[in-house]
């Protein structure tokens, strides 16, 4: 993968060819929604895969705003205002991370190099499918979320419970207990027994962050920061 060296904006981040995603840090009253996944199994459990409102850019998408914005729209039912952030997270592996202040209209929270179609919570393991690259803005809502599209729930997490799920599978009645809040389709149930796994480019976020992770998101939830 090719670095480029001192990118000034996020065009320069993106190495030509490369596939392109988003994903939402869409943050409200102190936590955060994310999608949930049609459950699958994983072994002997069914596993929900939580993921970053978001997917991959399309060719009408004139800008990675744009595609964010629409992915916004297919898989929540409304718009996110999103929120520039005066420094952005560039990871590329476990410990690989650094910081930068990106100029232009596209400030991301972060920009996540990782491999897809890896082993659960192995984001850069060597039997993968290629390389991708996952632009992640802070947002907020923007409307009144209900999941649509391939989404049958979304569900409202703390930082210490991404934390959590980015690292190992957790019961779902555990997260519910602990206080996540579920917001489902009329007429979905989600399997009661079922485990929930943050996945994606926050998941590779959480790892590669390391001990740093919890304090990322909790600074992301303060109303200050943009």
């Amino acid at each position: 993968m090719a670095e480029s060296a001192n990118p000034k904006t996020l065009r320069e981040l993106i190495p030509p060819g490369m596939f392109v995603g988003t994903s939402l840090i869409l943050r409200g009253a102190g936590r955060f929604l994310y999608g949930i996944r049609r459950p699958r199994a994983g072994g002997e459990r069914e596993i929900l895969e939580i993921t970053g409102i978001g997917g991959g850019m399309e060719n009408d998408d004139a800008t990675v705003i744009a595609g964010v914005q629409r992915e916004a729209g297919e898989e929540m039912g409304c718009k996110a205002r999103l929120l520039p952030c005066a420094e952005t997270v560039i990871v590329r592996g476990p410990g690989r991370v650094e910081r930068v202040a990106l100029e232009g209209p596209e400030q991301p929270a972060a920009v996540v190099f990782r491999r897809y179609r890896t082993p659960p919570h192995q984001p850069w393991d060597a039997r993968n499918k290629g390389e991708a690259c996952l632009v992640v803005f802070l947002a907020e809502l923007d409307g009144r979320p209900r999941p649509t599209g391939e989404l049958p729930a979304l569900i409202w997490l703390d930082a210490p419970q991404i934390v959590r799920t980015a690292r190992q599978d957790v019961p779902l009645r555990e997260l519910v207990a602990d206080g996540a809040e579920l917001v489902g389709r009329e007429g979905e149930s989600l399997p009661a027994d079922a485990w929930a796994r943050l996945t994606d480019s926050q998941e590779a976020l959480v790892l590669a962050l390391g001990g740093e992770a919890l304090g990322f998101y909790e600074r992301l939830r303060q109303p200050s920061v943009v």
